[in-house]
């Protein structure tokens, strides 16, 4: 990165930083291209031919739906007929109008006609436009595995680490680790003061962590429940009658409706996902804040103007305040722009404050905010000591995990416009969590001190990781059978089986019975009615089971072309298993899961070979591929051999000549 006089880490990724990744995402992904042997033109030429026949097939298509709209008009009109007939005949018998019964007469003839022409020439043209469309689809479904076929190769080397390698080449100072694994949260925990999840009503479904610019971070995504009160609403409609009397004395009945309308209240369990960022610094270890957005980037200058103007005032009795009454050291910044937009008026330690935003933080903090560039002022920032919260509004819907899956298509020109998208708003999307942390010249001053990790931890894995993994299962693995809702999943250790960790995993959730409740409303009657109103009871619902989870390391991949082979293990435990992190999970069904158990998988894990085709299509892509870049190197070596004069080393390959193909390297 820039030096600390001059980082601002909006221009830094708008100057540098945004264009570099795109150049590294394309260099990335024709070294792949290359690498699998992919024929662009073939595959282009094979994709318009895949184009024009499903534009054959659409018109095919149209006139199958044609025939079917004709023949919803034949039998529209044929039933009509028939009923028409029918009445009239009637209508003809019991008058006795001749003309009645000839039009009924001409009306069953016409239906008999339809229902002929519907069940031979329509029945037959829909028939075989029916053909025709099924064998233009047949067609170019056969073009499109035509096309898949050709991008196999390059589907098999896609990896879901390829994105953090792009992330790593193009910011060095910014690490994804393999796995959020014991030492990482203990360094968290005990030095920064990142507490445990045991909260039951949320669940964590994904965890990232890594390090900037060597202070780590965890980006934490949980399922949460929230129980709140939801309004039933019922109705009921009553009658009564009144007498009156009209100006001659007569009695009259007024007959009378309305209404009734009423409410009733209920706690009722809501779901939602909560996305943060916690990161570790040192620097201002005494010092707590909170900010939340302001959307300051939606605003016209003139509205931002007034916006300050305002607050200014609010900061200056704020100020007088504290003076006065002694109980705060709040004072302003003296630059009220930011004091406003910024806010963490709740600040406690004010010279920590101002040693922290300095007036270049000030600058980059309020880029940030007024840039849309970035996203925005859409980020609360907690701090809590040495542990900062972010929690970005755009965060809340980032794809946190990188399935390849996502750009694989049988055309290369959208796999390739797939691939950059993902990943470069990927990157967009870490890198400006992170932003507000980079623009605090303070954080990147201060290097994290050594620190001294436990010999031995009662667990193999942490909890991050064994809930994340609880929750790759369909929930019905581990819910009550009663469950209405969803399920928030909560793990618990154990204890270790070897290198293995049995935890016990509590899933939390809901019945919804349905019920009625009663309300009394007075009516225009001049009564009392109870108004029917339907509710639903959410009974709370618990269920136990346990759970094995086994680092193994290596990627998705690998474990995919292992699982083959590790078949005849998992079936002693379990139906199916789970990946994710470098971490196997197995929901014990049946069998006992010991250290000996533990052993075992070890083993089988490090002998099983991957037995599917991608893999062995992959493995001939890949020798391929080696054997080729073997006699370049030994060519080039040779070459420089002759040209170098005696003692001198062979000339080194240039990374570049090879178009980035080195990074492209996936994690087997």
């Amino acid at each position: 990165m820039q030096t600390l006089d001059d980082f601002e880490p909006l221009g830094y990724y708008t100057k540098t930083l945004k264009d570099r990744f795109r150049r590294n995402a394309e260099e990335y992904f024709d070294a792949l291209v290359k690498r699998s042997g992919v024929n662009e033109q073939e595959n282009k030429k094979t994709v318009a031919r895949y184009n024009a026949a499903m534009q054959k097939a659409e018109a095919a298509e149209r006139r199958l739906n044609s025939g079917k709209v004709l023949r919803g008009f034949v039998i529209f009109f044929l039933i009509a007929a028939v009923i028409a007939g029918a009445v009239l005949l009637f209508m003809g018998f019991d008058a006795g109008g001749f003309w009645f019964i000839a039009g009924g007469a001409a009306c069953l003839v016409l239906a008999v006609v339809l229902l002929i022409l519907m069940c031979t020439k329509i029945k037959n043209m829909i028939a075989a436009r029916q053909k025709k469309y099924d064998a233009a689809l047949g067609k170019a479904y056969a073009i499109r595995d035509e096309a898949y076929a050709q991008m196999r190769p390059l589907h098999d080397l896609f990896t879901f680490r390829m994105t953090r390698d792009l992330i790593e080449k193009t910011e060095p100072d910014l690490k994804i680790d393999d796995c959020f694994d014991v030492k990482k949260f203990d360094l968290m925990s005990r030095k920064y003061g990142l507490g445990e999840n045991r909260d039951t009503d949320r669940s964590t479904v994904c965890v990232l962590s890594g390090t900037i610019e060597n202070n780590p971070f965890v980006y934490e995504r949980d399922l949460c429940c929230s129980v709140f009160e939801e309004t039933y609403h019922g109705e009921l409609v009553i009658h009564w009658t009144t007498y009156s009397y009209d100006s001659k004395g007569n009695r009259r009945a007024v007959h009378h409706t309305q209404t009734l309308t009423a409410s009733y209240r209920a706690p009722a369990p809501h779901y939602g996902y909560n996305t943060r960022l916690y990161y570790g610094n040192e620097a201002a270890p005494d010092l707590c804040f909170s900010r939340q957005p302001t959307h300051a980037h939606l605003l016209s200058e003139d509205q931002v103007e007034r916006k300050v103007k305002k607050g200014k005032k609010q900061l200056e009795k704020k100020a007088r305040k504290a003076v006065t009454s002694g109980s705060s050291n709040f004072t302003e910044m003296g630059n009220a722009e930011f004091d406003v937009l910024f806010g963490a008026l709740d600040r406690d330690n004010e010279v920590q404050f101002r040693l922290m935003f300095t007036p270049l933080a000030q600058k980059n903090m309020l880029e940030l905010i007024r840039s849309d560039e970035a996203y925005g002022d859409d980020f609360a920032f907690i701090k809590r000591k040495g542990l900062n919260c972010i929690r970005s509004e755009h965060a809340q819907s980032w794809t946190i995990e990188t399935d390849p899956s996502r750009y694989m298509s049988f055309d290369l020109a959208a796999s390739r416009a797939a691939f950059l998208q993902f990943n470069c708003e990927y990157f967009r999307s870490i890198y400006f969590d992170l932003a507000p942390l980079l623009a605090i010249p303070l954080y990147k001053m201060q290097k994290p001190r050594e620190f001294i990790y436990k010999d031995v931890y009662e667990s193999n894995c942490t909890s991050f990781e064994t809930e994340s993994l609880a929750n790759r299962f369909d929930p019905a693995r581990f819910a009550h059978g009663a469950t209405k809702t969803r399920t928030i999943l909560k793990t618990q250790f154990l204890q270790k089986d070897g290198l293995s960790d049995k935890v016990r995993v509590n899933a939390y959730s809901y019945d919804a019975v349905p019920r009625v409740a009663y309300v009394p409303v007075l009516g225009g009657d001049g009564y009392m009615h109870n108004v029917p109103v339907p509710w639903t009871e959410y009974i709370p619902l618990t269920r136990t089971s346990e759970m094995e989870v086994r680092s193994v390391g290596g990627s998705r991949e690998e474990f995919e072309r292992k699982r083959a082979g590790l078949h005849e293990f998992f079936k002693n435990y379990s139906d199916e298993v789970a990946f994710g992190s470098g971490l196997i999970a197995i929901p014990l069904m049946r069998g006992l899961f010991d250290a000996v158990s533990d052993a075992a998988l070890g083993k089988a894990y490090g002998a099983a070979a991957g037995k599917n085709a991608a893999f062995e299509a992959l493995s001939k892509v890949e020798r391929a591929v080696q054997a080729a870049e073997e006699a370049e190197r030994e060519a080039a070596a040779a070459d420089a051999a002759e040209g170098a004069p005696d003692g001198a080393p062979p000339a080194q390959e240039d990374e570049e000549k090879n178009g980035g193909a080195q990074n492209a390297h996936d994690d087997r």
